[in-house]
């Protein structure tokens, strides 16, 4: 079961809940009523023989109806058996105390029924709880056909009321369960059309940037050992080292997002150590990274912008601070993640002099975007990135 799916059926739960409770004034008003015209009619409630049964009766209905809502789960049986018990007792008190309210008990019994029960065994308990009402009347004397089927008639309109609120809610809890079927099934559609999208723009990144970026790299060391065994100027040499090392991160880079695009998942926290591994690697940076507090997952946006901030700052450092130790390290804290690049300062390298594309500017935009802040400068001898956002 999908998460869209079970808020759907937590709602519905909340409703019928809340339903529930809307009805508690209804189920009070039958119980007073019937209390108050029980204790004022004859024979009256009492002790012994009549009396004592009519007082047992009116204990059973008045318990089942306000204990009714505290039955849970899909207990059909139980619930059958309750309607059935508190129906008996509607109609004994129809018996024990003809001159009470004769036909409310038995259509509050099938109201509840209708509300509760699906229709065939709401159609069987009303239509017993009915008919015993219609028996016990017709007993007494002095009471009417017109008398009782108006009562028959009222147990009727009440059971097919509680029955048609039962429809409406049921209704209603599977359109929202079918909007959150059918939210799911658009979202796995989109995810398929990015991931087509993703993998065709990922071949045309591997096919045409990738191979270009071999080649020019291939080229370059070539040229650099060329310039070596000619005794060529120094100025030359540290272009050519410079273009080289534009070439290796530009080749890395265009591997990273042909990797990233054929991957279903996004770019996040997670992969910070994988990136570090990377520079470590790649650009021969003393990289140390850490993780204060207790993970937890993030936003997929947050992750993302996280990710990216750190490959910009790493770059950087691979820019501006050649030979430098660097520090990533990420905080997790109350509804807050912290995440800190800093250096201890180093030598400005060639790669100074082309930019990544991605910048600290785009990157402090994104993160604002999403509630946070980043802060960029001087940090002692070194450098220091710093973006705190709401998690």
């Amino acid at each position: 079961m999908t998460e869209r799916e079970k808020a759907a059926q937590a709602e519905a739960l909340r409703r019928s809940r809340r339903d529930r409770r809307y009805l508690t004034p209804l189920r009070l008003c039958v119980v007073g009523i019937v209390l108050l015209v029980a204790v004022t009619s004859k024979p009256t409630v009492g002790l012994s023989g009549r009396h004592l049964a009519l007082t047992i009766c009116l204990v059973v209905f008045v318990i089942e109806m306000l204990g009714w809502p505290n039955l849970r789960g899909n207990q059909v049986a139980a619930r059958v058996a309750e309607l059935m018990f508190m129906g008996a007792s509607a109609v004994a008190l129809v018996v024990l105390q003809p001159n009470g309210v004769s036909e409310l008990p038995g259509s509050a019994v099938v109201f509840t029924a209708g509300y509760a029960l699906s229709p065939v065994l709401a159609i069987a308990v009303a239509g017993a709880v009915s008919a015993g009402v219609a028996v016990a009347l017709a007993g007494i004397g002095g009471i009417g056909a017109a008398a009782i089927a108006a009562s028959v008639l009222l147990c009727a309109v009440l059971g097919l009321t509680g029955a048609l609120l039962r429809r409406y809610r049921l209704n209603q809890e599977a359109t929202e369960l079918l909007l959150a079927r059918l939210e799911d099934a658009r979202d796995d559609q989109a995810r398929a059309a990015a991931g087509e999208e993703r993998a065709r723009i990922a071949r045309d990144l591997h096919d045409v940037l990738a191979h270009s970026l071999s080649g020019l790299s291939i080229q370059l060391e070539m040229l650099r050992k060329l310039a070596a065994n000619v005794e060529a100027p120094t100025e030359l040499r540290t272009a050519i080292d410079g273009a080289a090392g534009l070439a290796k991160q530009g080749l890395a880079e265009a591997r990273d997002a042909v990797g990233a695009l054929r991957r279903d998942d996004r770019l996040g926290v997670d992969r910070i150590p994988e990136l570090v591994e990377q520079f470590r690697r790649d650009f021969n940076l003393s990289v140390a990274y850490s993780v204060d507090g207790t993970p937890r997952p993030v936003t997929a946006d947050l992750g993302l912008a996280l990710y990216r901030v750190t490959g910009e700052a790493l770059t950087n450092v691979a820019r501006h601070a050649a030979g430098a130790s660097t520090r990533v390290e990420l905080f997790y804290a109350e509804g807050l993640v912290r995440l800190a690049v800093t250096d201890d300062g180093g030598e400005r390298s060639a790669l100074a002099a082309e930019g990544s594309g991605w910048g600290l500017a785009g990157v402090r935009e994104r993160i604002k975007g999403l509630g946070g802040d980043l802060a960029a400068g001087r940090s002692g001898p070194g450098w220091s990135v710093v973006v705190s956002a709401p998690a």
